[in-house]
């Protein structure tokens, strides 16, 4: 069973015209599944080494970059999946996909104000 908070939370990055919102989604989903700071780098790749518990960091943090990785594939269009499909790492991944379609604050803000003049009072609700 599906729900929406699940399939219709983070859309399908598509170009420059829904990436603000689809990185805001998308660092929520990450976030979500506990795999964000791998993503982000916060959390880095183990050095390899002998494990001192019974569980390998470096094959948990390995899980956790294909886990994101799979995560930001499955929410990108096919083209931009052939367009990135060398990059292997989820950061790598994330990062591309930042520097093609991160427009400036003023972008931004201006998206924002557009937004802005598009609400209007009915005249009958409390503001």
């Amino acid at each position: 069973m599906t729900t929406a908070h699940n399939t219709s939370a983070c859309p399908v990055l598509t170009g420059p015209n829904n990436f603000q919102i689809w990185k805001l989604r998308i660092i929520s989903k990450l976030r979500r599944e506990k795999v964000l700071q791998v993503v982000t780098g916060e959390e880095l790749k183990p050095s390899p080494g002998k494990p001192t518990s019974s569980e390998d960091p470096e094959i948990t943090w390995i899980l956790k970059d294909e886990k994101a990785h799979g995560i930001i594939q499955d929410h990108i269009s096919d083209a931009l999946l052939m367009r990135t499909g060398d990059l292997t790492s989820s950061k790598e991944l994330f990062d591309k996909l930042v520097s093609l379609y991160q427009t400036s604050n003023i972008a931004s803000a201006f998206y924002s104000f557009q937004q802005l003049t598009k609400l209007s009072w009915d005249g009958t609700s409390p503001i």
